[in-house]
């Protein structure tokens, strides 16, 4: 009996895992009879609900098991250092970006930063302001910085990240100060007359051990003032006034009316002051090499243009940018084309420069430089960016309310007027420049945006 039912109870067992395994092999699917009746904005729907779930669960087989997020933050800071000492500034710009630690690392004002930089314009005309307008011109984006220490004052020039800016006292008489725009420093120089048309530093203003320098508009004399000092010294020469200089390898390069150069090494300007008795007195044991050197054997003489010189040091030379400005008084400030010669000491002469390589130089009123265009990442290399110089390098902007609505007076076209432009030397295409400045506007100022505040403040720059 008992037999028989554990038997029974076996084959019903049997019997039923055999029919739920038949039920699985063979389901009783339910199909929608209806789809004829549906609209073709709901069966479109229905289809791409379709094929993006399947995509889903394709996706979903292709990703690896074990995932793996990099902790970038906790990249050695050396490692980092190294990694950006290597790339570009605009490169550099985008990696501060990927986390909050390196972000402060490459934001620190550190040392190696301290040659790095973007070039930006300071708009002038604002001197009556707190708030002054900059130009980022590879951003293409306009800063307005407040600046209350600048209120009431010229922008007289710069270097690097310093600007030199003045207040008109009246009377001839000019208040000297150096003022940093992004860490806000400044150095008050020892007031003057106002008889000078350019100052030119030997070194960045924070280093305590620069020496800046001042170029008389009437006579060839030069004024010299070291921190600590409590006066200028100056020191006259027979001739017509430098029309520009440039410090370049412990020395100043000052260029006269003609071709000629003047060397003053910067440790003789230092012990030369402080033999100096006299406030304001004659620096009588100050030495002056004299370089004579050829005129340029390609430089072009004619009457429909002038010449506005610079003198800037690029790449371990100097060099010597010729702007040719028309001479017709119907189109003033109108920049015909330039050219660029390079000092050869041992020769004494100019040589042309056909090609600046990588190099971009940047001219203007006090505030002439170059920089590299592999370095920042961005830029037109071999070329030059100008802005709106006047063509007498012996005006400055407190004494320029004249020419304030003059384009109306003279009944100029200002539509065509500008305030910067781009030269490039090879261009092979061999078009006509031209470019026409804003006879009412003061000539803008270069100077250098720091790196670490770009890493702070600006976002990623694209690429141009």
């Amino acid at each position: 009996m008992t037999s028989l039912l554990l038997e029974a109870i076996n084959r019903r067992f049997i019997a039923k895992r055999m029919k739920r395994r038949n039920k699985k092999r063979n389901p009783k699917k339910k199909y929608y009879t209806g789809w004829s009746s549906l609209p073709s904005f709901q069966l479109e729907a229905i289809h791409r609900r379709i094929i993006a779930k399947r995509r889903r669960t394709r996706d979903k087989k292709r990703e690896p098991e074990n995932k793996y997020d990099a902790d970038w933050s906790s990249l050695p800071r050396g490692i980092l250092e190294m990694i950006a000492d290597k790339m570009t500034l605009i490169d550099c710009l985008s990696i501060s970006k990927v986390c909050r630690s390196w972000n402060i690392v490459l934001g620190e004002e550190l040392p190696c930063w301290q040659k790095h930089g973007f070039p930006w314009l300071l708009v002038s005309g604002q001197q009556n302001k707190e708030v002054r307008t900059c130009i980022s011109i590879f951003e293409n984006r306009v800063w307005e910085l407040e600046l209350p220490e600048a209120q009431g004052k010229y922008c007289w020039g710069s270097f690097r990240d310093w600007l030199v800016m003045v207040k008109d006292l009246d009377s001839f008489h000019l208040e000297v100060n150096l003022l940093n725009l992004f860490s806000r420093s400044q150095i008050s120089l020892p007031s003057i007359w106002n008889f000078y048309h350019k100052m030119v530093l030997s070194g960045l203003p924070s280093d305590n051990n620069f020496v800046c320098m001042l170029l008389h508009s009437q006579y060839r004399e030069l004024a010299f003032w070291i921190p600590g000092a409590q006066s200028w010294h100056k020191h006259k020469l027979e001739g017509e006034p430098f029309q520009d200089a440039v410090f370049f390898n412990g020395s100043f390069y000052l260029l006269g009316d003609g071709f000629n150069v003047w060397q003053i090494d910067v440790k003789n300007i230092y012990s030369s002051i402080s033999d100096d008795e006299y406030d304001f007195g004659t620096l009588s044991k100050l030495e002056i090499q004299f370089h004579e050197v050829k005129r340029p054997e390609t430089l072009q003489n004619h009457d429909a243009y002038q010449i506005l010189r610079y003198l800037v040091e690029s790449c371990g030379e100097i060099l010597l940018i010729c702007r040719y400005f028309s001479a017709k008084q119907d189109v003033l400030l109108e920049t015909q084309k330039f050219e660029v010669y390079s000092l050869d000491c041992c020769e004494s002469s100019w040589k042309k420069v056909e090609n600046l390589e990588d190099q971009m130089i940047f001219l203007g009123k006090c505030c002439s430089t170059s920089f590299s265009a592999k370095e920042i990442g961005v830029g037109n290399r071999n070329s030059i960016y100008f802005s709106n110089d006047q063509p007498s390098p012996w005006w400055n902007e407190w004494d320029s309310d004249h020419l304030k609505g003059i384009s109306a007076r003279l009944g100029f076209n200002k539509t065509e007027g500008r305030d910067w432009g781009i030269f490039k030397l090879d261009d092979e295409d061999q078009t006509p420049f031209c470019f026409h400045g804003d006879i009412d506007n003061w000539t803008y100022t270069w100077f250098t945006a720091p790196s670490w505040w770009c890493f702070r403040n600006i976002p990623m720059i694209g690429r141009s």
